[in-house]
């Protein structure tokens, strides 16, 4: 159970290191800071991104229901 633990807080250690990376390069090649890449990209393109998928699917329902 132990060596399950620790090679899930890795995971998860991991993860964080890996999109913390990715959101600093992201802002470093829009040239914005960290705080502003975080919003563009958490606040706004991930729930609008989200919301388009749910209307592609409620369409499909929609369209195979006729």
């Amino acid at each position: 159970m132990s060596a399950l633990l620790h090679l899930l807080a890795r995971l998860v250690h991991f993860a964080y290191w890996f999109c913390c990376d990715f959101m600093v390069n992201l802002a470093n090649r829009t040239h914005t800071s960290y705080e502003e890449a975080n919003t563009w990209v958490l606040l706004l393109l991930l729930p609008g991104l989200l919301a388009l998928l749910v209307g592609v699917r409620v369409v499909q329902r929609w369209q195979l229901r006729r």
